[in-house]
């Protein structure tokens, strides 16, 4: 138990000045003037009271230190408490950034995709039944997708247009939650493309034809659209791209296939469809955050995705492909190689491609640079563990004769290396409890800000947080080890010394 007392009457520091206890309530006050203005301020007022709260709360922490231990431990944990502090906020927010892509991809495609490996699937209704008796699989949804353009009076621009059955999507992709107008279920109001001539005629695809109902129905379609008896298909559009067009739910747009031509061949056994400009109602906007599908996709109903379909051994109503969502989709991997297996047995030529097979490049960028990351914040945390070392290392020069005591009463060189093991452990735990204290206080700050970003720049608006406990777990049981490995050559060169060193070191200097 002596080796206890003495480690920390070796850190314990003496009575501190009347500076350091008026600097601490100073340091105190400014926290909580920052928490103060972040709580209740606004824009620029609150992104300057979150720098100063954090301020605060790291000089708080400082002056803190120096009632209790000497200026050299306070050093010692410091170094580990801006290291820690460091690590917790970057890699809590590398994580916000896997987790936001993820969660961002994810949200408007399945974990699983099924692709035919010719112009379409044989038999699609089988392939979904194969599809849900995998144990991991919650449900399976066709899907078609189109390359269009959507104008809307003098506005167009190119859009990405996904088939979707609304029931089947809504247990398969998470579109109902990034909802902000509108209903998804609207898109099964009118299913089918309505026998009525549309905004241009099928038998007429010049320009001068296309551009002039177009028009009409921009100014005339929405007041078609607001009435409960309309008979034109649905449609929802990413929040990006209906800001573009200038439309909120209730307006109309008109799809144009880029494909229009008479019979022109798209490949073998496959023909595009007859040239129609399709007149459609605005039934929801969504907003994924993800730049990318905000501003170029949109939604209809799998039946209205035939009419822009090619049409295949004569047949238009072919979908390109199906998508799953599974129980848990860390589990990708090993659903593909199963439902894979299926199908080679069933004799079905059916490719299955997981989400992370279908971004490689994105998560293997985010991979890399997590992994660089924490290549750099270990040697922030190795730099301050160096940091503990050096402290121990001149505690153990200025104690000599203090070791020579106790190994002339009879310590042994165990007990004299527990005291220097002691000490470092006890640095380690106060620059780790606090660092993560401070750390885990300025993610909280930072997701509750929701630090704005350029999403043409990083994909996403805002800086993601993601807190979880394996991180903040794997951070301090890092940490504690480089400090635990730091005290080690101190303790061994203390534990090694013999008694006499410290009385001739005493007798030369007197």
């Amino acid at each position: 138990m002596f080796e206890l007392f003495a480690g920390w009457r070796y850190l314990y520091g003496a009575k501190p000045r009347r500076w350091v206890h008026y600097a601490f309530a100073a340091m105190v006050a400014l926290c909580m003037a920052g928490a103060a203005g972040f709580l209740f301020g606004d824009g620029w007022l609150r992104f300057a009271s979150a720098l100063l709260l954090g301020a605060g709360a790291l000089g708080a922490s400082i002056f803190f230190l120096l009632r209790f231990f000497s200026v050299f431990t306070t050093i010692s944990i410091t170094s580990v408490l801006l290291g820690t502090t460091v690590l917790t906020v970057v890699w809590n927010v590398s994580s916000g950034f896997q987790r936001e892509f993820k969660e961002k991809i994810l949200g408007v495609n399945g974990h699983i995709l099924l692709m035919p490996q010719g112009a379409t699937f044989a038999d699609p209704e089988r392939i979904l039944s194969l599809a849900r008796q995998d144990p991991d699989v919650v449900e399976a949804a066709p899907f078609n997708l189109n390359e269009m353009l959507i104008v809307r009076r003098e506005r167009h621009s190119g859009v990405l247009v996904k088939g979707i059955r609304p029931f089947l999507a809504m247990r398969v992709l998470d579109l109902p939650r990034h909802m902000t107008e509108g209903n998804m279920l609207e898109l099964e109001r009118n299913p089918f493309v309505a026998d009525e001539p549309q905004s241009a005629s099928a038998e007429d695809d010049s320009e001068a034809t296309a551009d002039a109902p177009v028009a009409d129905a921009a100014m005339d379609g929405d007041s078609y659209c607001r009435r409960f008896d309309h008979r034109w298909p649905g449609i929802i559009l990413g929040a990006g791209l209906a800001r573009r067009l200038g439309v909120r739910t209730g307006d109309a747009v008109t799809l144009v296939s880029p494909m229009s031509s008479f019979g022109m061949t798209v490949d073998a056994g496959s023909v595009a469809p007859r040239v129609r400009n399709l007149d459609m109602c605005v039934v929801g906007i969504f907003f994924a955050g993800f730049e990318e599908y905000d501003q170029k996709l949109a939604y209809v109903h799998l039946n209205v995705s035939y009419a822009f379909n090619p049409r295949v051994d004569g047949r238009s109503d072919t979908i390109f492909g199906i998508e799953m969502r599974l129980s848990d989709m860390d589990r990708a991997d090993a659903a593909a190689e199963r439902l894979s297996a299926s199908y080679e047995a069933a004799g079905m030529n059916v490719r299955v491609v997981t989400w992370s097979a279908l971004n490689p490049q994105v998560f293997q960028n985010l991979q890399f640079h997590r992994v660089v990351i924490w290549v750099l914040l270990f040697f922030l945390i190795s730099v301050a563990a160096f940091g503990v070392l050096s402290a121990l290392y001149m505690l153990v020069l200025d104690k000599r004769k203090e070791i020579s005591i106790l190994k002339a009463l009879g310590a042994s060189d165990n007990a004299v290396a527990r005291i220097f093991i002691f000490a470092g452990v006890v640095i380690g735990l106060l620059g780790m409890a606090l660092g993560q204290g401070i750390g885990l206080m300025m993610c909280g700050v930072l997701r509750a800000y929701s630090f704005p970003l350029d999403p043409e720049v990083y994909i996403i608006n805002h800086l993601p947080v993601s807190i979880q406990f394996s991180n903040v777990a794997m951070i301090s049981v890092t940490t504690l080890v480089l400090c635990i490995l730091a005290t080690l050559f101190p303790a061994f060169k203390a534990a090694r010394a013999r008694p006499v060193e410290g009385f001739l070191h005493q007798k030369k200097e007197l």
